[in-house]
């Protein structure tokens, strides 16, 4: 239907306005009052149709190019030379064989697409880096299916006691029941008042009490929980040791058989001057917050 006759009646509506509240000047006659409201009446009604009629255009344009833009589909992902491709299987073969993935060991071509993205050597650092993103290049491939043994100590994230008491968790479930927790108490200010938290921590581990003091920072890691624990996991005679590999985003902890560190070491060629190098926990010194392990500051 026509859009004239909703804008005509409109235009009389003003113009009628226009005529009845207008004061016009004196002497001005009927007529010229009338032919001045209706005059003013289509200037206003035809300004007011012409105005909606460009928005009108405008959004629509807006919509037909939006729904003109297509959806980029995920391309194919990146190819991993041959001879990468053998490095993967065989870091991931190395790890396999000390126990680190849990309850599956992965298919190494899973990690094919995610190390193709990284130019670097491969290396578990490496690998590890891919498996946190096997879904994204896998969809419907949940990484939790080869990372029972093992959990992260992000070195550069808020150090509150929630935080704090999920790495406790975090040893005690790899440790796989040769830790014993409880009455956790942990006394850390938060937030703190400036960068340095002193952070007080009391709990019983396999019957003894365990205290830990220490003056953490607010945004970098301290090992020093890790460190103690690691040394009460030895002293249980449980078999398994902590372990854990330094990366730029932190610490990779696994509890890992006696020789596990040495044996993977050796295989994959690497030293304390390497990128990466797997290291038993209780064996190193525990790292004041906001130092890197070799001393220097993050």
């Amino acid at each position: 239907m026509s859009r004239f006759p909703i804008w005509f009646t409109i235009g009389i509506g003003v113009a009628a306005l226009f005529f009845l509240a207008v004061p016009f000047g004196p002497g001005t006659g009927t007529g010229a009052r009338a032919f001045f409201s209706i005059l003013m009446g289509a200037f206003i009604t035809g300004g007011a149709a012409v105005t909606l009629s460009s928005v009108r255009d405008i959004a629509g344009l807006f919509r037909r190019r939006e729904a003109a833009q297509p959806i980029a589909p995920r391309g194919p992902p990146p190819e991993l030379s041959p001879a990468r491709k053998t490095a993967v299987r065989k870091t991931v073969a190395i790890m396999a064989e000390q126990g680190l993935f849990a309850p599956e060991v992965p298919d190494p071509a899973l990690f094919f697409p995610g190390v193709a993205e990284m130019d670097e050597s491969v290396k578990p650092d490496t690998i590890l880096a891919a498996l946190g993103e096997l879904d994204y290049h896998h969809p419907g491939t949940d990484p939790a299916r080869f990372m029972a043994n093992l959990a992260m100590l992000d070195s550069k994230t808020e150090q509150d006691p929630a935080y704090l008491r999920g790495r406790i968790a975090d040893l005690e479930r790899l440790a796989r029941g040769a830790l014993q927790i409880s009455d956790l108490v942990v006394d850390a200010d938060w937030p703190p008042a400036g960068r340095i938290m002193p952070t007080r921590i009391a709990m019983t581990v396999n019957g003894a009490p365990l205290a830990i003091a220490y003056d953490g920072d607010v945004k970098y890691a301290s090992t020093h929980i890790q460190h103690a624990l690691a040394q009460r996991l030895d002293a249980a005679g449980a078999k398994r040791r902590f372990a854990w590999l330094w990366t730029d985003q932190g610490a990779w902890i696994s509890a890992l058989p006696d020789g596990a560190v040495e044996a993977m070491n050796g295989a994959m060629k690497l030293t304390p001057q390497s990128r990466c190098c797997w290291a038993w926990v209780s064996d190193e010194v525990p790292m004041a917050a906001g130092q890197t392990m070799q001393g220097g500051e993050i």
